[in-house]
């Protein structure tokens, strides 16, 4: 959920009319710099970002993000230089700024970039009608000031280009998880899709537009009632093709806080193809699961075992398409099987990620308890607590349930 993820098959909101788009203020957090950002689009394939510290400081650092900043980001204020930071681990490594003199206020020029490193966030979604989808985690990082290292509470405005429709990511009361989704900067106003709403890249072909359409509308309206939660923020899809040209087919992407966001790429989607519309639908089924799943102001997911959330939601997602009958009974059958045998051949050691998915999702078959009962406790449990999903959790509820 929290990364992009990649699937594969190989075959033979807010409108800005030149406005300023704030973000609800947020409470300073004890410890963190203060500090302001504005995102604005000066061109096509061009934006800025200046930033207004409450302190002076001497150095700013953000996480890497492969070569990102080192071929677009561009330092607009003098006296500043760019120092990556290399780690054995991955999580370490740094795309640091250097200033020759302590500032208060830090600029930059980003062009369009297409690339991401793996595992990782796209930063830029580009749609085919101009528009673009920025990562906003990657504007996010620590500062040193006085001899001090502090993360910083930032928040953002937008501003888009003339007539320009912006959506900014959706907002929490934690400043730093309202950055880790997509800010939207485009031509298209969101289309109503039941309980979301969609912003689709005109370049997707019309069979899967309508699919896209068609199922996003099915599974929010579905959530929506079945789970007996409005959401707390609105559900935005943004959808965007890569390319149509390359092998095969691929769907990068996923739940974003709040948000669902897809790169669509290949040829072979440019024809309707059973497997690739039944994949389609259990992904936008299984975002949607992750959704609700984290339609709380407290809890959630947390850093336990990722089968909880991801078994959950493929547990919740197959529930979803059967009850709609957007898949037959058969073919949610058929899918159950196939993750049971690929459960059967791997570990948690050999196959991390397959394990949190197929081995999840059986995990949850056995427990025998109704799916949409069991997910309806366990969010209700969570947003109470304020603890995250967890083994112990899990276990309590479905023990209750089952007495």
């Amino acid at each position: 959920m929290l990364l992009m993820r990649t699937f594969l098959i190989s075959t033979a909101m807010a409108t800005s009319i030149n406005l300023l788009i704030n973000l609800p203020a947020i409470a300073d957090e004890p410890g963190k710099l203060p500090a302001q950002m504005q995102l604005t689009r000066i061109a096509a394939d061009k934006w800025r970002a200046d930033y207004s510290f409450s302190e002076a400081i001497s150095r700013f650092s953000m996480p890497a993000a492969g070569d990102y900043r080192s071929t677009a980001w561009k330092p607009l204020t003098s006296g500043v230089r760019y120092q990556a930071e290399p780690s054995a681990q991955p999580d370490q490594q740094k795309d640091s700024y250097i200033l020759d003199q302590p500032v208060r206020q830090l600029s930059f020029e980003i062009i369009s970039y297409n690339g991401f490193a793996p595992k990782n966030y796209a930063p830029n979604n580009r749609f085919s009608d101009g528009g673009a989808g920025i990562y906003m985690g990657f504007f996010d990082g620590d500062v040193q000031e006085g001899g001090k290292t502090r993360a910083m509470n930032l928040t953002v405005s937008y501003q888009g280009l003339s007539g320009e429709t912006v959506i900014p990511p959706p907002a929490f009361a934690d400043a730093e998880r309202s950055l880790r989704a997509y800010a939207y900067f485009g031509p298209q106003k969101p289309a109503p899709a039941g309980a979301a709403r969609l912003v689709l890249d005109p370049a997707t072909p019309e069979w899967l537009a309508k699919l896209i359409l068609d199922t996003t509308s099915t599974m929010s309206a579905y959530f929506s009632s079945t789970y007996q939660r409005p959401l707390l923020r609105e559900l935005v899809l943004m959808i965007s093709v890569t390319d149509t040209s390359t092998a095969g087919f691929s769907m990068k992407g996923g739940a974003t806080n709040g948000q669902i966001t897809f790169r669509l790429s290949g040829k072979a989607m440019l024809n309707e193809h059973p497997a690739i519309r039944h994949l389609v639908q259990k992904l936008v089924a299984h975002e949607m699961a992750h959704i609700w799943q984290e339609n709380v102001n407290q809890g959630g997911i947390g850093d336990e075992p990722a089968w909880i959330h991801e078994g959950g939601a493929e547990a919740m997602a197959v529930e979803a398409l059967k009850s709609t009958a957007v898949w037959t009974t058969e073919e949610a059958a058929a899918y159950q099987a196939n993750a049971s045998a690929t459960c059967k051949k791997i570990t948690r050691q050999s196959d991390p990620y397959q394990y949190a998915y197929a081995c999840g999702l059986q995990k949850f078959m056995n427990m025998n308890v109704d799916i949409p009962v069991l997910w309806r406790s366990l969010i209700s449990e969570t947003g109470q607590s304020g603890q995250p999903y967890s083994e112990a959790m899990l276990g309590s509820v479905s023990q209750r349930l089952r007495q």
